[in-house]
């Protein structure tokens, strides 16, 4: 039974990612279709960001079937319906909206935290064969965990003191700040995927 459903976690992890992000997509497609006649640079820079959100939540994904292997629990199931509902409210908002556009992200940042610290707990303990990957992996792990605690942190302030700091009036720096704050947890993924890759390839010519 432990081997049936080890063999079906990559495939059916996959599956529900894809139909979930595909989900988002479709929400954020709707919602640019029937506003982007009255779009503005901020909208535009909105919709990119959150569009490369649902993008590297499917590309986290592929990442971890790909590194690691274990049962899922209830949180496995809980975590991609989290993403899902955080990214339909940023795809929602991605018009006019910037404040509550940040408290979306900002949650959804925070689920990507939470997921993380998920897998580092199932990796440590659920599945031997996951361990000497993980070590490997810690200190891309540590880095990549603070650039999501940062993100989460700034949109999250940000909403928090739209209004103080008067966010509304450099909305496009605010949104640009964000943007290159996701793009640098993508990228940072290019060099976790090789490392993975070569990891793999190690232990096969082994």
């Amino acid at each position: 039974m432990s081997r049936r459903f080890t063999d079906q976690f990559a495939p059916a992890y996959l599956t529900l990612a894809s139909i979930i992000q595909g989900v988002a997509l479709g929400a954020l497609v709707q919602r640019v279709e029937a506003t982007y006649a009255d779009f503005d640079a901020v909208d535009w820079a909105l919709t990119a960001i959150t569009f490369l959100v649902i993008l590297d939540v499917w590309h986290e994904y592929l990442m971890m079937v790909l590194a690691y292997v274990w049962i899922p629990t209830l949180v496995d199931s809980i975590v991609p319906f989290a993403f899902l509902a955080a990214e339909l409210f940023m795809a929602h908002f991605v018009f006019h909206d910037l404040r509550h556009w940040l408290l979306a992200a900002g949650v959804c940042s925070l689920v990507g935290v939470g997921a993380a610290g998920a897998k580092v707990l199932q990796a440590r303990t659920l599945m031997e064969e996951n361990r000497e990957l993980h070590r490997v992996l810690a200190p891309q792990n540590r880095v990549r965990g603070l650039l999501a605690v940062v993100l989460a942190v700034l949109t999250l302030a940000a909403w928090a003191f739209y209004d103080r700091l008067r966010l509304e009036e450099s909305a496009l720096v605010v949104a640009l700040v964000v943007l290159s704050a996701v793009s640098v947890l993508i990228a940072s993924s290019v060099p976790y995927l090789n490392r993975i890759l070569l990891f793999a390839q190690e232990h096969r010519a082994a």
